[in-house]
């Protein structure tokens, strides 16, 4: 068994791998979490593994040594192409990781290129839903965002004009920008959660241009939501390019590492 450990800066997700089965996968949030604990609530003995990996910006503080591991410290880019690569079993992919920030990686050839990053990300969403309408739990919130009708909130390409060349109507014009005075807290929710997720669509689309990719693959946390799901197959209606959301993608990262190493 292999495992691969992504320290995130809100989060930590860990994955343990035999082959290419995926045995473990576990997200936990917080940014302090105690992974040596951690690993002992999941039954899982780092002393034991063939080989431990860990990515991530607090990759130095996983404690690992303290189990008597001495884990292999992996570049955090090549977790992320890697991750994506073989959960969706495509190669030239620009992989969008969402995390408190995102991060915008090349992967092709078993080559992984940092393209670029937005400070926008699901750290962006926790921040607008606690101030703007007093939300602390995601979970809660994100239900909220369902029931609401961004056309609310956001003004549309549609509003304006009934076409406008390649654009259909239903596109947002403009985030939050309606000023509508009945729109609901769920409206306002579906707002935000469209604005943050707009952000990541446009900028993946102009990565994947760049680097000349022939998909962009959407990963973490927030990227397995229905919000998201919903936001990325528009992005795919409206302009013709592959959005893939794979399987297991809130650990994406964390399998990543843990392929780089088997």
């Amino acid at each position: 068994m292999v495992i691969g450990i992504d320290m995130g800066a809100s989060a930590v997700k860990i994955a343990a791998l035999e082959g290419d089965r995926i045995v473990l996968t576990h997200y936990e949030p917080g940014r302090e979490a105690d992974v040596p604990a951690l690993l002992s609530r999941l039954g899982i003995n780092p002393a034991s593994a063939e080989r431990v990996a860990v990515t991530g910006l607090s990759a130095q503080k996983a404690g690992l040594e303290a189990l008597g591991c001495t884990p292999e410290y992996l570049s955090e880019p090549a977790a992320i192409g890697a991750g994506a690569q073989w959960l969706t079993g495509r190669d030239n992919l620009v992989v969008a990781s969402i995390g408190t920030g995102t991060a915008f990686v090349h992967a092709k050839g078993g080559e992984y290129h940092h393209i670029c990053g937005t400070g926008v990300g699901g750290g962006t969403l926790r921040g607008l839903a606690s101030r703007v309408l007093g939300y602390e739990n995601m979970r809660e919130f994100d239900v909220l965002a369902l029931s609401g009708d961004t056309r609310r909130v956001d003004l549309q390409i549609g509003d304006f004009v009934e076409s406008y060349g390649q654009l259909d109507p239903y596109l947002t014009a403009s985030n939050l920008a309606r000023l509508d005075g009945t729109a609901t807290d769920a409206d306002w929710a579906a707002g935000l959660t469209n604005l943050v997720l707009q952000v990541i669509g446009t900028m993946s689309m102009m990565a994947l241009n760049g680097a000349r990719a022939e998909a962009v693959a959407v990963i973490g946390a927030m990227a397995g939501t229905a919000a998201s799901r919903a936001n990325f197959a528009n992005f795919t209606r409206a302009y013709g390019l592959e959005f893939l959301i794979p399987e297991h993608c809130e650990c994406a990262t964390a399998i990543g590492t843990a392929r780089l190493i088997s």
